[in-house]
């Protein structure tokens, strides 16, 4: 590697790591209602966006990049389905289903590799279908023995899935992503604090609690960042490993620090779904690999 791909491995690490303790943050937070975190985490966020943005405007004396009306169409819907991301997560870390929301961000990738294939028509390798095939065996095996459907692990996955989507149909920079779609949601998540009358309560019980509310647009926008400066200086098949340092983070405190139940019947359902990414992860690095590889090279 290289020194730049060097820095973007240590920026991809610092984003999923952040990602993957993110369930202290918001567990700390106890004393605030899931509906609540989210408005004040859309609005914190857009404030940081717009932070940034100011930033960059100054650096580059004035000169901003305008929003093109492509990406404004999308721009609804995909704040709409990361608002609800960012909510449903929020509310399972509160109700004490961070091991569910875990296995949501394993199963990502692979809903992302479904999505593909339906909506932009790519084709999938053997190994790709195998890993699919294995995620929705082990969706089936944690419905049926223990008698609900894993819908945290599915909405949350399903949700990330389709703005990822979104986002890769209507191509927008992060910081410019960020700051369009936050700035759909603000209107909807003031006036959500505005009706349920709890701003005040919320500011007003703790110092620690009003500097959390505060802090959760860094804890939202710089994890991004730093997936932004990752993404552009090293491999995708790197990229792509990395990404599973978030879902295992937040798994192992789920177990072991939050004493979630987690018993033998989600234990199999867990490694039949573990058994795909891997398989997935696998494929994925030697694809890589290949294409990097010319014809008749010899490593």
């Amino acid at each position: 590697m290289n020194n730049e791909e060097i820095r973007g491995v240590w920026f991809g690490l610092s984003g999923y790591i952040l990602w993957g303790l993110s369930p202290i943050f918001w567990k700390a937070l106890k004393n605030v209602a899931a509906l609540d975190i989210l408005s004040w985490r859309i609005i914190c966020t857009f404030l940081f966006a717009m932070f940034c943005n100011g930033i960059l405007r100054f650096y580059r004396r004035g000169k901003t990049e305008g929003f093109l009306l492509s990406e404004n169409k999308f721009s609804l819907l995909a704040g709409l389905l990361v608002g609800f991301n960012w909510g449903m997560f929020v509310w399972a870390v509160e109700a004490e289903h961070v091991v569910d929301a875990s296995l949501g961000y394993f199963m990502n990738p692979l809903i992302n590799v479904f999505l593909g294939v339906v909506f932009l028509r790519e084709t999938l390798r053997s190994a790709q279908w195998a890993s699919v095939a294995l995620a929705g065996i082990g969706v089936f095996w944690l419905t049926v023995s223990l008698g609900s459907f894993p819908w945290i692990a599915i909405t949350l996955a399903t949700s990330f899935a389709f703005y990822g989507l979104i986002r890769k149909v209507a191509p927008a920079g992060p910081l410019k992503g960020l700051t369009i779609e936050t700035s759909t949601l603000l209107l909807p998540a003031v006036i959500l604090l505005l009706l349920r009358g709890n701003a005040s309560a919320n500011l007003g019980t703790e110092t620690g609690t009003t500097i959390l509310i505060v802090l959760s647009g860094l804890m939202t926008g710089v994890p991004l960042l730093f997936f932004a400066a990752s993404a552009r200086r090293v491999p995708l098949s790197v990229l792509g490993l990395l990404q599973y340092i978030t879902p295992t983070l937040q798994f192992l405190l789920g177990v072991f620090v939050y004493n979630e139940e987690f018993d033998n019947k989600r234990l199999v359902g867990y490694i039949i779904v573990w058994s795909g990414l891997c398989i997935f992860a696998f494929d994925s690095f030697r694809s890589a690999k290949d294409e990097r590889v010319p014809s008749g090279t010899v490593d």
